[in-house]
C-alpha cells in the first residue's frame, strides 16, 4: 500500500513532510484537507486533529512534523535528515528543528491567519494546488468565517501578532547564526532547514512581511529548499505599525 500524507493547503509543516518525501523518494499520496475540519476528520482517523498526519503502508501512523521526520530517518535512511549519532552537528540540528517547530511555527500559523482573516478572499491562492473535498464556491464563501475561527484557534490576537512582527528580526538572526555555523544551509537539507525554510517561505507569502525580510540570509534559505509555494496576501492586508521595527 501507497504511503499517506495528510496535510492542509500551504501549511508550513505539512511542506517540510512533503519535501523530505521527495527528497527520500518515498512514494505517497497526498490527501487535502480544509483548514479547522481537519481536525475532526484527523482525530476519528488518528487519535489527534494535528497535521501533518501520515499513514504508511504497512498500517503504522504517525503525526507532527519532527515524529514523521524521524521515523522517515528510520524507514527511508537515505540521505539522512538528522546528522549520525557520532556527528558533532547533530545536536545542534536538533535544537534548531525544536526551535523551528516549537518557535518559529506558531509564529508563522499565527501571522498567516491575521493576514488572512484581513485579505479572506486571497485563502482561494493558498489552495491552488489542492484538490479540496468541498466546492470552489463554498471554499470561497466560507473563506471569511474559517479566517475568522482559525485566528482565534491559533490565538492570534492582535496584541499577539504585532509583539511576534517586533520580534521578527532576532529570530530572523537566529536563523542565519545557524547558517554560518554550518547547521543549516548545507549541501542537502537536513531536517531543521525544512522546519525552518517552510516556515520563513510561508512568511514570504505575505507581501508586508517579505518587504521586510525579501533580502535576508533567512528568506533565501527559504527560497533554496521550497523555490514554489502556493499563497499570496496582498500588500496592505497588515498594519504598517506592525512592522515598523521588522527588517
Amino acid at each position: 500500500m501507497t504511503t499517506t500524507l495528510y496535510a492542509i493547503p500551504a501549511s508550513h509543516p505539512c511542506a517540510a513532510v512533503e519535501a523530505a518525501l521527495r527528497l527520500k523518494q518515498v512514494p505517497y499520496t497526498r490527501i487535502d484537507l480544509p483548514p479547522l475540519i481537519s481536525r475532526v476528520a484527523l482525530r476519528q482517523r488518528f487519535g489527534h486533529g494535528t497535521v501533518p498526519a501520515i499513514a504508511f503502508g504497512d498500517g503504522a501512523r504517525v503525526v507532527g512534523s519532527r515524529s514523521i521526520l524521524r521515523v522517515l530517518d528510520e524507514r527511508a535512511p537515505e540521505p539522512l535528515l538528522f546528522p549520525p549519532e557520532d556527528d558533532e552537528r547533530r545536536t545542534s540540528v536538533q535544537r534548531a528543528e525544536e526551535w523551528g517547530e516549537e518557535v518559529l511555527q506558531p509564529l508563522t500559523r499565527r501571522v498567516i491567519w491575521a493576514a488572512l482573516d484581513r485579505r479572506p478572499s486571497a485563502m482561494q491562492s493558498y489552495a491552488a494546488d489542492a484538490r479540496l473535498p468541498i466546492p470552489p464556491l463554498a471554499a470561497r464563501l466560507s473563506a471569511p468565517l474559517v479566517a475568522a475561527a482559525a485566528r482565534r484557534v491559533n490565538q492570534a490576537g492582535d496584541v499577539d501578532v504585532r509583539a511576534d512582527l517586533l520580534h521578527l528580526d532576532s529570530h530572523l538572526r537566529r536563523v542565519e547564526g545557524w547558517l554560518d555555523d554550518g547547521t543549516l544551509g548545507g549541501e542537502a537539507p537536513n531536517a531543521a532547514d525544512l522546519q525552518i525554510g517552510a516556515s520563513v517561505r510561508l512568511l514570504l507569502t505575505i507581501e508586508d512581511v517579505a518587504a521586510r525580510i525579501d533580502r535576508r540570509g533567512a528568506a533565501a534559505l527559504a527560497r533554496r529548499w521550497f523555490p514554489s509555494f502556493p499563497g499570496r496576501v496582498p500588500a496592505g492586508a497588515l498594519p504598517h505599525a506592525w512592522l515598523h521595527d521588522v527588517g
